[in-house]
């Protein structure tokens, strides 16, 4: 850097500000003209765009031929002075000669003898067959296209050049990368060996702004997220974490991206430090496509009379591949913490069809790796005061959990993908805020009247105030869905219950019996009765002993199937019956839970509990040890 003093100019024509050393030329690049005035005194700097107050110091580390520009990488308006007070007599100057370019008025009218200025001897002119090196000039350069755009055939090459090298220098002739602090439009970014030119801001958000960009070798369009560095800073330590959530959104969406659904795949991470701050950048997949809510909002008019068939297609085409990618990224130990509808973008399978559709889930920039260990099962009650971790974040549709800073698991993104359902099963409402516990649990079928049960049942169940109540993990929330897509069928088109309705069966392991449940009866079993159904008579010594006849008004098991569900009484048996790998009401997983003198226990008939719940009746054997015969409910479709 030169030693030349430097100043502050301002332009007499268009007042644009300028720092020159004093043996540069003067020339106004926005208006070509030659006359400025040189600032003395005190002033100070400020954007006439936005203005912000400049750092003059950072000011005197430049200079240059451009105007100085705003200091905030979002601005980068142009820069005014503002005097103070009475300053010294200005200066103005005219370009006459690049010798006398900084020469004042009252030196060019000074009688003062200058001292004569030396010029330089004028050296002869070389021939064109002197090169002047150590050595001759070869007569051909050996190694080197014809067209290469870096070495010229007839340049000198004292070694024959490799591919590979060629190769490298022509990357490193690619577009200039930028050179100032912040990003704008025409800037170029390299990643490894590519360039991305900045196009457009596509939104700004409290910690950066997200722009799209084009690859120059592809021509494919990227996103880019923009880090602001001084958000991140923490006026306490005096610490900045950007570093630290810029490494781990890029490591999220890396691992998230290897889903089989679809997702927003990872391009890389860029970090600038030729900058006063550092600079971070995540280059990601450009989604083209739709927000969900303004998807929704376009594509079902009448949202306060969504019809079935409407909600079935949600169901299908929406919530059950979120259900999918969100149980893959759980099991990477990956809470997302912000499953909104505008989180989720809606795109076309197809190009040539507008029906299908595929959501794709956005910005992992709050998410958290908390470990698969600590993902499910939680402890209950969850919010116990030596447990808060974090500072609680307050939105429409966000878990208790979140709110008052405690560790995010899985029922936090069961929680919300509720609250996505609350909003399309409601007909476009959000969640309010809550004032009491109760008030966490949400009810879509008070907002849409004729909402099947099920779909309101199925919400609320997501959207227990303690995690330990709602479901335990997106595979029951698979389950449940895809229950209510298929028991919707028969309310979408009545007649099909005519020609097709499901027949279920209680099935014994130890004798290999089914026995057929009719819908809407009442089905009383007793140890004669399952026996003779059974193919399988091996172990008829052991059902004999564990189970009663029916006598009067004692029987095994009384049996009332309606609408889905299963209701089971159990009265006299000899050590009570059991309930093992029940997803109830509230979807836990429940073992060894008695049903003996109960009158409400019920299993709902979903693909979860289906050929999985167990209803087991224990026995004392012969060698003393006490045994289990096991029950699980099948169905079968049959058509009428």
């Amino acid at each position: 850097m030169s030693s030349n003093p430097k100043h502050y100019f301002k332009c007499t024509k268009c007042n644009s500000l300028y720092i020159f050393e004093n043996d540069n030329p003067i020339k106004c690049s926005k208006c070509n003209d030659t006359n400025f005035q040189k600032m003395e005194g005190r002033f100070i700097l400020r954007c006439r765009k936005c203005g912000l107050t400049q750092n003059k110091s950072a000011f005197n580390q430049l200079h240059g031929q451009e105007p100085l520009q705003c200091q905030s990488t979002t601005c980068h308006g142009l820069i005014k002075v503002i005097e103070l007070g009475r300053r010294k007599k200005q200066q103005i100057v005219k370009e006459t000669s690049p010798e006398n370019a900084f020469v004042s008025r009252k030196k060019q009218n000074s009688s003062a003898v200058q001292p004569s200025v030396p010029t330089r001897r004028t050296l002869p002119s070389k021939s064109s067959e002197d090169t002047g090196l150590p050595f001759p000039k070869p007569k051909e350069t050996q190694n080197v296209p014809e067209s290469h755009p870096i070495i010229k055939k007839d340049q000198f090459s004292p070694f024959p050049q490799k591919e590979k090298d060629l190769k490298k220098l022509e990357k490193s002739a690619g577009p200039a990368e930028k050179d100032h602090p912040g990003i704008k439009e025409g800037d170029n970014l390299r990643l490894k060996d590519d360039f991305y030119e900045i196009t457009t801001k596509l939104g700004t958000g409290g910690m950066g702004s997200v722009w799209s960009a084009r690859n120059l070798t592809t021509n494919k369009k990227v996103a880019i997220k923009e880090f602001y560095y001084s958000r991140f800073h923490d006026p306490e330590s005096g610490n900045n974490f950007c570093e630290k959530y810029w490494t781990r959104e890029a490591t999220i969406t890396k691992i998230q991206s290897d889903s089989p659904e679809a997702t927003m795949h990872f391009i890389g991470s860029l970090k600038l430090e030729n900058f006063r701050n550092p600079e971070y950048y995540i280059f990601l997949e450009y989604i083209e496509g739709t927000v969900f809510d303004s998807w929704y909002n376009n594509k079902f008019k009448d949202l306060k009379n969504l019809s079935v068939k409407e909600l079935r297609i949600i169901i299908k085409d929406v919530l059950m591949p979120i259900a999918r990618h969100m149980y893959f990224v759980h099991q990477k130990g990956i809470v997302h913490r912000d499953l909104t509808v505008q989180n989720i973008m809606i795109v076309k399978k197809s190009r040539y069809s507008d029906e299908e559709v595929k959501p794709v889930i956005i910005d992992w920039g709050v998410a958290k790796n908390v470990g698969v260990n600590n993902m499910f099962q939680p402890r209950k009650p969850y919010y116990i005061s030596s447990a808060p971790e974090a500072t609680g974040i307050r939105n429409r549709g966000t878990p208790p959990e979140v709110m008052a800073g405690f560790e995010p698991i899985a029922a936090t993104d069961i929680y919300m993908l509720g609250h996505i359902m609350f909003y399309i099963f409601s007909g476009g409402h959000y969640a309010g805020a809550a004032a009491t516990n109760e008030d966490f649990v949400l009810h879509p079928g008070d907002f849409n009247p004729d909402l099947p049960s099920d779909f309101s049942r199925l919400v609320e169940f997501m959207t227990q105030y303690e995690p330990a109540d709602r479901m335990e993990n997106m595979v029951k929330v698979y389950d449940a869905l895809n229950y209510l897509y298929n028991s919707s069928e028969t309310i979408e088109n009545p007649n099909l219950a005519k020609t097709k309705q499901k027949q279920y069966f209680l099935y014994c392991d130890y004798n290999e019996c089914f026995i057929p449940l009719p819908e809407g009866q009442i089905v009383q079993l007793g140890r004669d009765e399952i026996i003779a159904a059974g193919t399988e008579h091996s172990m008829d010594g052991h059902l004999y002993n564990a189970l009663i006849p029916i006598e009067g008004d004692k029987f095994m098991f009384e049996i009332f199937i309606n609408e889905g569900y299963a209701f089971i009484r159990d009265f006299h048996s000899k050590l009570g019956s059991f309930i093992c790998q029940l997803t109830t009401t509230n979807q836990q997983v429940y073992d060894n839970i008695s049903i003996k003198g109960l009158d409400n226990v019920s299993i709902q008939l979903s693909e979860a509990n289906l050929g999985t719940t167990r209803i087991e009746v224990p026995f004392l054997a012969p060698d003393g040890i006490t045994y289990r015969i096991e029950f699980k409910i099948y169905a079968k479709e049959e058509s009428q």
